[in-house]
This record gives C-alpha cells, structure tokens and sequence, in this order.
C-alpha cells in the first residue's frame, strides 16, 4: 500500500490542481469509519470549482471528484455518500470551503437511503459466488448506509461513523461460501426506515 496520505499537497499533485481550485476535500472510507487495515486504501472526495465529476485510482488510492454543482445535486438527492463528506469530522477535512446548503427532507432521505441499500444487497448477492470479497463489502455497504440514515432521522447528522463496524467484522471475519448464511447480518435491516 502507499504510505498514508495526510498531505493536501499530495492529493493536489495527484489531481493535478491547483489550491484555488479546490472547494473541499474530504477523507472518506474506512479511515473514517475506523475499521481500515493495514491493507486498507485511502479515500478521499474532492469538490472543484470548476471541471467534470470523475474517478481518480492511485495504487492504494482512491479519489471521487466532484464539482461544485455536481457535488450540491448529490446533497439535494440525499446521496448517504454525500451526506457523510457533509457531517464529516473536523479531522478527516483537509479542506473546507464555503458551507453547502442543506435542507433534510425525511422522505427524500428515507427513498434514497433505502434504494441504495436494496441495490448494493442486490449486487452482493448477485456477485457473491464469484467476488466474494467485494461481496461481503457491498453487503456491509448496504447495512452501514441504513445505520447512517437512522443517525440523521435521529439527530439530523451522522454522529457515529463507526456504528456499522461490528456488523463489518462479524461479515468479513464470516468464512461461509453459502449467501444463506449471511442473512442473519440483516435482521433488523429489512424493516423500513421511519420518518
């Protein structure tokens, strides 16, 4: 893996940009769920003044690239992924600009959250025969973006980023080749979210 990256000098050459350029930039992942291994990559989502939404890839890094207006739509859609850039920890911000508006519309977060769980479940099963690794991530996945949702329907923020790390341990750490036996990681995860 590549040594940490800590430096916003260093995702800045990575990205080719320039400081003026950069609105935000966040640390994301598992370095901020505190459930990252040595193994781990570093993730991070950059918001530009100016430019295209893209997808970095580093040996060992990972960089979500948003625009200023781009980035904004995935907060008006409730986008969990957006969402916790939004309500991230000091810590984890190598930069921060001007505050995004947000407005929580409980519905909205309730519709959105939910479909992306069904949908990264619905890959981890579908895949889990031949990727079962990245299975059992998409499957955690599912779970955590739930758990986040709740956070906010509860506090109107995400408080507690490492509350879906027990849930990890126990699927990764879960040996079976039989999908079957990962439903239990689900109970009390196919109830709907309540406003």
């Amino acid at each position: 893996m590549a040594d940490m990256l800590s430096d916003y000098g260093d995702i800045l050459g990575i990205l080719k940009a320039k400081d003026a350029e950069v609105h935000s930039l966040f640390r994301v992942g598992s370095r901020v769920y505190g459930c990252a291994t040595e193994a781990s990559d570093e993730d991070f989502l950059v918001v530009l003044f100016k430019g295209k939404q893209d997808l970095v890839f580093r040996p060992g890094i990972n960089i979500t690239v948003h625009t200023v207006e781009s980035f904004q739509a995935a907060l008006d859609r409730h986008s969990i992924f957006a969402l916790e850039c939004l309500f991230s920890p000091p810590e984890t911000r190598l930069k921060s600009g001007r505050p995004f508006p947000f407005k929580l519309d409980r519905k909205k977060l309730i519709e959105r959250a939910t479909e992306t769980s069904a949908s990264d479940r619905r890959k981890a099963e579908k895949l889990f025969t031949a990727e079962w690794e990245p299975s059992k991530k998409k499957l955690y996945h599912s779970i955590r973006v739930l758990m986040f949702a709740r956070q906010i329907l509860d506090k109107g923020r995400i408080y507690d980023f490492g509350e879906a790390n027990t849930v990890w341990t126990a699927i990764r750490d879960n040996e079976s080749l039989d999908w079957a036996d990962y439903q239990t990681h689900l109970v009390g995860f196919t109830e709907p979210l309540r406003p």
